[in-house]
């Protein structure tokens, strides 16, 4: 039986297509829903036409996108679009861990409104039924106790989790640096920073040498490459200048002060989640997420945990990388045979 696991987000799509237990095959899409609904409608399509999946497994965020004038509206028209494309059986993920039928998910729209971490918890609880799971995405930070094999965070929605820490609206892809610090030292001397959209925290990444080039998944601020000049140049434009002005050496040293900072976000996240939870630092940390060896691992050691694992070494690189849509995938398998 063939079984996709699918994680429709507001910029990325991913899925994960198993053959009985066995990972068949994955994708990882950059479709930014306010740009581009018909994208979305294409890739589904193709997924349908190549592969004819027998069950489905949904999970979503991308309702929160501004296409939509409510989240309620987003999910109807997500699930809508999943139900014309795919002509195997549909399970829709709430935020309970829990599948529902369509009819179901459109009377409690808000139950599927950013349930994915959820799956992610389920996943790493399999195999560390007692852990701290850190997912650092393109765009989002998920601080997720887990205990029992189950997620027991103090906030089940997004809006909960900012206010606990255990969200945060920040990425190693997508966020812009200014968000991160308006003003940097840099050879004894104080930079104010443009607060424009001329750079992301990729570019940063790229120019630090940790963020591969086929990993920079989104697109670029000026349209234009992913190489790490390119990046240099979009950097230099935050000091409202370029690199005929700039020397690299600044350059380098203003992505470190930007990587610096988004660090110090998530351990301040971290440390307040510990303390909520009452977490004890020998607890195991569980790392996923495109950013967990960029960003998480830094910041779990600086928070004080010592044992500190990425989901690859559990699972294998997909898992760590797409985790909600390799969850679902086998928990959609499992809701069907029980």
């Amino acid at each position: 039986m063939r079984s996709l696991g699918l994680d429709i987000g507001g910029a990325n799509t991913k899925a994960v297509l198993f053959e009985d237990e066995e990972m068949e095959t994955y994708w990882l899409e950059y479709i930014p829903l306010w740009e581009d609904w018909k994208k979305l409608r294409e890739f589904l399509e193709e997924l349908e036409s190549d592969f004819h999946p027998q069950k489905v497994g949904i999970t979503m965020t991308g309702e929160l996108s501004d296409i939509f004038e409510t989240k309620r509206a987003g999910v109807r028209k997500i699930g809508k679009t999943v139900k014309e494309i795919f002509s195997g059986d549909l399970y829709y993920f709430s935020v309970d861990g829990r599948f529902v039928s369509e009819e179901k998910a459109y009377d409690s729209p808000y139950k599927l409104s950013a349930s994915n971490w959820v799956s992610s918890a389920l996943l790493v609880g399999r195999k560390r039924p007692n852990c701290l799971m850190i997912d650092v995405g393109s765009t989002t930070t998920d601080i997720i106790p887990v205990k029992e094999k189950k997620p027991t965070p103090a906030g089940w929605t997004d809006l909960e989790r900012l206010q606990t820490g255990e969200l945060i609206y920040t990425g190693v892809l997508r966020t812009q640096p200014p968000y991160l610090k308006s003003r940097l030292s840099i050879n004894d001397k104080s930079y104010g920073i443009a607060a424009e959209y001329f750079a992301n925290m990729a570019d940063a990444y790229r120019i630090l040498d940790v963020l591969r080039k086929e990993d920079y998944t989104c697109e670029t601020p000026d349209g234009r490459g992913k190489e790490k000049k390119a990046c240099m140049r979009r950097l230099a434009r935050l000091f409202c200048s370029d690199l005929e002005k700039l020397e690299e050496d600044l350059i380098v040293k203003a992505a470190e002060e930007f990587r610096d900072a988004q660090v110090s976000m998530v351990v301040d996240a971290i440390k307040e989640v510990a303390r909520i939870h009452k977490i004890s630092k020998t607890l195991s940390v569980v790392l996923m997420g495109v950013g967990g060896e960029i960003l998480a691992r830094k910041a779990a050691n600086q928070a004080g945990f010592k044992e500190i694992v990425n989901l690859s070494k559990i699972y294998n690189d997909v898992a760590t990388l797409m985790p909600p849509a390799y969850g679902l995938g086998l928990l959609v398998k499992e809701e069907v045979t029980s």
